[in-house]
């Protein structure tokens, strides 16, 4: 089984088993962007590269109160329990920044091809309703117009 090592507060925690980062998971203690390696030799990545079924949430444990550590376990040392991390408060109204998109540039092409094929469909599927839409509003006021014209007589 694998173990896991997390960097919360600029410190080490754990190891922790995939089902222990399953829990702070789901307690909201660590996120998909979290640093974490595997074992004591892995390369820092994110919990998200390491366990990325986590982010979908089909698996997860339900959330707890803090977890308590059982001081017999190796694995869990002398703690009593993980750090808690803050809860942020995102204020109403703030407003999210995009600063840089990372992405190859056939990736980009591809998004925009396929944004351009599903506005060509929509406007296919569109314009034939908006004509008849058209139309029908030039009937009305046709007819409209028409009711009102023939009162009139010519000399």
């Amino acid at each position: 089984m694998n173990s896991y090592l997390l960097k919360l507060y600029d410190r080490e925690e754990g190891p922790y088993s995939e089902e222990q980062v399953s829990q702070l998971f789901a307690d909201g203690r660590v996120d998909r962007n979290t640093p974490c390696r595997l074992g004591t030799t892995g390369a820092w990545k994110t919990i998200d590269d390491y366990l990325p079924n986590l982010k979908y949430g089909t698996q997860l444990p339900a959330p707890t109160s803090p977890l308590v550590r059982s001081e017999d376990s190796p694995i869990y040392g002398a703690r009593s329990s993980p750090p808690s991390l803050p809860t942020r408060k995102v204020p109403a109204g703030s407003a999210v920044k995009l600063v840089d998109i990372d992405l190859p540039f056939l990736s980009i092409v591809k998004l925009l091809f396929k944004w351009a094929a599903a506005a060509f469909l929509v406007f296919c599927c569109f314009i034939p309703v908006l004509i008849i839409l058209l139309f029908t509003i030039m009937a009305i006021f046709g007819s409209l117009l028409s009711g009102i014209f023939s009162g009139f007589h010519h000399p």
